[in-house]
């Protein structure tokens, strides 16, 4: 009897656990009730548990987010499963967007769940699981095809020159023999690779099994860690090469991971200290301004800082004209110089100096309102940049093309649209934060979403891309396209016409990234989840035309409708129809989109969006305007 009073002792009454105070079940009612004249009733017992501020909270947080070492690649296939922690919280954002009338409404768990997923598709982390699946222990050696491969990366290294250096002779020798277990610098190997599975990788349809031990070669030759360590030219071509060549088998966070790398690497070799020859002085200035590049377009995607400073943009020289043309490779059948390649390289580095200035607008004053005046000065600086670099790059292509073949000046037209490209993506991450411009933004935003069929290519018909562009083709439209989304949510049915053209803009996003799927395969969940918003946009659109009742639009037959992505097994959520909301602009800004995501993410190609999500930090992050 007696411990089952002490037992009880530790429970309160309902009155004292509404109030969240301790009371004592040793007597007959607590004192607090026996005040207030009201007997103790104890419909369920809980104890009462208060957080209390830790000393060592902060290291214990610390601890549990840390990663755990992992002495073996394929120790990340058993990592633990994780919380759905993240996903609750934007859940709660969304509710509290949204307001107590509609809070409940559990469309808005379904929207929570797919903005966590693009965060999942930004930091997927399966890249090494993915390079060590089925990795053999010894080099496959390839003794059939290695001599015509290594023509072809020789040619490779040839055309990047004098940002590339040539492979030294015994390396090409062992190549060229199928050994290259001979080759002492795995860096050479690093590269070979690389540059032979973009090659194999191109050709339809693609050998599987040359990929998949290609994939395996690209492995062993990376699994040494001298090369990230270790600062060289070699090691830091190698790492560039690998970045531009293997998207197959990385993902864009780990591409911003090995860029970070190479900026550092270049630094510890040193640019234009005194000591180095000329010709290394101006490779590695060359070698500057094309990481310079990179390093901004991937730090304006992810939101993470850029690891080149952006003063020393202005005290390392920018190439000559001269430097730039004598760096172009020849058009294939042409003596002509690659003027409009010179010139395009150029415009990129101009570019460059502007992309730092929006990110430290944009991102770099966190907590801090937007500088109008300075986010003006630089929408002017960027629109007189895309004036003047039309003006040059179209002049430059009339004075080549006519001295190309088909093919060749197929590729000068898609360098143009590429120009075009990046100037709506800047455009519209500069000026998306600020409401006196979001007129601006939405328009522009529009006009990115409709010219998306022309940043598509055709092997037969263009030279493939720069292979860094890639990265940018999959995640820039979805800055516009999730901007159009919040700005239908923050308008109501007075706006229902400018609504309609932002659905129709956004539809141009799923066929786009279906076509790309065929060659990467990260577009398939993009598309996936794109075609999930639109799902929910079209049903929003339906309730506030209540007045004019239309049938919805049919989907587009060029991605899958949700019986397709079921079938496929990439379903995402399922079907729920968003609430009518008509949100107060003035309480809702859509910002530009958070990819600083989960620390461990979806793994798995076909895991399910609705399943539970790794930690997570922001997905398509909301900011809420005060």
């Amino acid at each position: 009897m007696v411990d089952t009073e002490v037992s009880l002792a530790a429970y309160a009454c309902d009155k004292c656990r509404t109030r969240k105070v301790s009371c004592n079940r040793k007597r007959a009612g607590c004192q607090r009730c026996k005040d207030e004249d009201k007997a103790c009733t104890y419909s369920r017992s809980g104890v009462i548990r208060r957080d209390r501020k830790r000393k060592h909270n902060d290291d214990t947080v610390l601890q549990q987010t840390s990663p755990p070492a992992l002495t073996d690649p394929r120790a990340s296939q058993h990592r633990p499963p994780a919380t759905n922690d993240s996903s609750d919280q934007t859940h709660e954002r969304l509710k509290r967007l949204a307001g107590k009338e509609l809070s409940e409404h559990p469309s808005f768990k379904v929207l929570s769940s797919l903005f966590d997923a693009y965060g999942a598709i930004w930091q997927d982390q399966c890249a090494f699981d993915k390079l060590a699946e089925g990795a053999a222990s010894k080099f496959f050696a390839f003794e059939d095809q290695a001599a015509g491969w290594t023509e072809a990366f020789v040619s490779a290294l040839r055309e990047g020159r004098p940002l590339t250096m040539s492979a030294p002779p015994d390396v090409s020798k062992q190549l060229a023999a199928g050994r290259p277990h001979h080759v002492q610098d795995r860096a050479w190997l690093v590269m070979f690779y690389s540059v032979v599975l973009k090659m194999v990788s191109a050709t339809e349809p693609p050998n599987d099994d040359i990929k998949a031990k290609l994939t395996s070669n690209l492995w062993l030759a990376f699994n040494n860690v001298r090369l990230l360590l270790e600062p060289s030219d070699a090691n830091l071509q190698a790492i560039l090469i690998l970045v531009c060549f293997a998207e197959d088998v990385l993902t864009p966070s780990l591409c911003w991971m090995l860029v970070t790398n190479a900026c550092s690497m270049l630094q510890a070799l040193g640019v234009s200290h005194w000591h180095l020859d000329p010709a290394t002085r101006e490779r590695r200035t060359m070698l500057f301004w094309q990481l310079n590049v990179i390093d901004k377009a991937l730090a304006l995607l992810s939101r993470r800082p850029p690891t080149l400073h952006r003063a020393m943009a202005d005290e390392i020289a920018m190439p000559t004209l001269d430097q730039l043309l004598s760096s172009q490779p020849p058009r294939p059948g042409s003596e002509v110089p690659a003027l409009f390649g010179a010139h395009h390289t150029h415009q990129m580095h101009l570019l460059s100096r502007l992309m730092a200035d929006i990110w430290h607008l944009v991102y770099g004053r966190p907590g801090q309102e937007r500088d109008l005046p300075a986010v003006l000065t630089t929408k002017d600086n960027l629109e007189s940049w895309y004036r003047q670099a039309m003006e040059v790059l179209e002049a430059a292509a009339l004075t080549e093309k006519p001295f190309l073949d088909t093919k060749s000046a197929a590729s000068i037209d898609y360098g143009l649209k590429t120009m075009r490209f990046q100037f709506y993506f800047l455009s519209v991450l500069l000026t998306l934060p600020c409401k006196e411009l979001r007129d601006h933004f939405t328009h522009v935003s529009q006009q990115m979403l409709s010219s998306l069929d022309d940043m598509l290519w055709d092997a037969d018909e263009a030279e493939e891309p720069h292979p860094g562009l890639v990265w940018q083709l999959l995640f820039c439209p979805l800055t516009p396209f999730l901007a159009l989304f919040g700005g239908i949510l923050s308008k109501g049915k007075a706006e229902l016409e400018q609504n309609r053209e932002a659905l129709e803009a956004m539809e141009h996003l799923p066929p786009f990234l279906h076509k790309l799927s065929a060659r990467y395969p990260l577009a398939v969940k993009l598309e996936g989840i794109a075609v999930k918003f639109i799902q929910h946009t079209r049903s929003i659109l339906e309730r506030q035309d209540e007045a004019n009742v239309e049938a919805p639009s049919p989907v587009d037959p060029t991605y899958p409708t949700p019986d397709t992505l079921h079938a496929n097994g990439s379903g995402l959520a399922e079907d729920c129809s968003l609430p009518s909301t008509s949100l107060a602009l003035e309480h809702f800004s859509l910002d530009s989109i958070d990819w600083t995501f989960w620390d461990q993410l979806m793994r798995e190609p076909d895991s399910r969006l609705m399943s539970n999500p790794e930690s997570v930090t922001g997905a398509g992050r909301l900011w809420y305007e005060q």
